[in-house]
This record gives C-alpha cells, structure tokens and sequence, in this order.
C-alpha cells in the first residue's frame, strides 16, 4: 500500500506526469494509471466473469448438486473432488461436455462451502454437579516478607461456581 501512496503523491501533489512518475518507480504506466485513478480501494472487484463462465454449467448443475449432496452422507475420503467431478461429467456427456476443468473446479468449491458449512454449529456448557475443573501453574508467593518460588493448583466446580472441596481433597491438599 506504501507504493500506492507515493505513486499517489507524486502525482496530486508533485505534479509528475504518469511517464515520470513510471521512470522513477519502474511500474508500469497501466498500473501507476490505475492507482491514480481509483478513488476507493475498498471496493469488491466484480465477479461478472465467474457468472458468465458457471453459464456453461448450467445443464451440468443439477447432476453435480446431486454428487455433491449425496456426498454428506459419504465418509470424508470418499467424497468428490474438483477433479471426479469433471471426470464424471465427461464420462456422461463425453461430446457435449465443453467446459474448462477450472470453471467445475470454482464452481464445485462454491458448492462443498454452502453444503458442508453448518453455520448453526454450537457447544453446549452444561457441568454435571460431579464434575470439577483443574489447573496447575507457576507463581511467586510471599512468606513472612520473603519471595518464593511455587507450584499452585486451580481447582473449580462450574455446576455450582463455588469452591467448595471435598475433606478427603483437603487433607490431600495440605
């Protein structure tokens, strides 16, 4: 982004021209044109392309959602790839298939990431009563004014969010 401000800056507030400013930074004039002209850099590059090439599939897509939906049921090594998939697709419509292996690939990765995507995915926090947490760590405690190195354990029950030990633990501890 620094060479897109400076190629910026010298042109708005230097006053180089495009082939001046190409001679100084060795990047090509298209390129220098282009961060000048462009006003905002956060904008999305139109995928009108992709659209128009998944064009070409569109006879194809019923039988490739159909693989790709079937595949949820499949253990994960067994599922289609980019690759199966085109091949099927030419096996099937061997003449009429036309499509390039990079449109299936682009579409079929579009597809796997709508299908295997659980959006909805949680975990519940749910603590049994019996159920305790531990945590041992390294601290620096003092005692009667002197510092110490140590050793801590963390112990907590989440059911309850107390700290309430059991005697046999308490003995244990001390």
């Amino acid at each position: 982004m620094t060479n897109v401000n400076d190629i910026r800056k010298l042109y708005f507030e230097e006053g180089k021209t495009i082939s001046a400013i190409c001679r100084q930074t060795g990047f090509d004039r298209k390129t220098i044109r282009g961060y000048v002209e462009k006003d905002d850099f956060n904008s999305k590059i139109s995928s009108a392309n992709k659209k128009a090439s998944f064009l070409k599939l569109e006879p194809y897509k019923e039988d490739i959602d159909k693989w790709l939906t079937e595949d949820k049921k499949a253990k994960k090594k067994q599922r289609h790839t980019a690759k199966r998939v085109f091949d099927r697709l030419g096996e099937k419509y061997s003449k009429e298939f036309d499509c390039s292996y990079r449109t299936v690939a682009s579409y079929v990765k579009i597809k796997k990431k709508e299908i295997f995507t659980n959006t909805k995915a949680y975990l519940p926090l749910e603590h049994s009563p019996a159920e305790s947490q531990a945590d041992f760590g390294d601290c620096q405690f003092y005692e009667k004014d002197r510092l110490y190195d140590g050793k801590y354990l963390n112990l907590s029950f989440p059911y309850s969010n107390k700290l309430t030990l059991p005697h046999s633990l308490v003995q244990f501890l001390s």
